[in-house]
């Protein structure tokens, strides 16, 4: 049993609404795992090999790179709503940066596999989950 109201959530997400109750009833039955956060726990780092994404029901996180001088450059702060870890899973490559909760965080990790099956035959879901992908590497390339 899942503490947060994933099934709604889904419902009105911009990337996942296209999903049909069967699918969402799926996705949270066997595909995924709600997990919490407390704030400044790294959800995911940089370089580790990983294969879910996550989508973000309450809470913030912070997306970092390593810089050169082995510093962390801040890269983006997440919400609820917002989602990451879709390079890992779609590239099936290591995950390309970290996220620390910046908040107290209630997340959704979804199975890699759960995750390019819905994609494979949601073409509107794909589309969707590309461009903020590309978004994401253009906001990132300059660092």
């Amino acid at each position: 049993m899942k503490a947060f109201n994933w099934q709604d959530f889904l419902a009105r997400h911009p990337v996942f609404s296209s999903l049909t109750q069967g699918e969402v009833a799926q996705l949270l039955k066997t595909a995924s795992q709600e997990r919490a956060y407390s704030q400044g726990s790294v959800v995911v780092r940089e370089g580790e090999s990983g294969d879910s994404l996550f989508l973000i029901g309450r809470g913030s996180a912070q997306v970092t790179l390593q810089g050169p001088d082995g510093q962390p450059s801040p890269l983006a702060v997440l919400k609820a709503g917002d989602f990451f870890g879709e390079v890992a899973v779609l590239e099936r490559r290591p995950r390309s940066a970290t996220v620390t909760a910046t908040k107290r965080c209630r997340l959704l990790e979804i199975k890699g596999e759960e995750c390019r099956s819905l994609l494979a035959v949601h073409p509107d879901m794909r589309s969707k989950v590309y461009a903020k992908m590309n978004e994401r590497l253009r906001q990132s390339s300059p660092q």
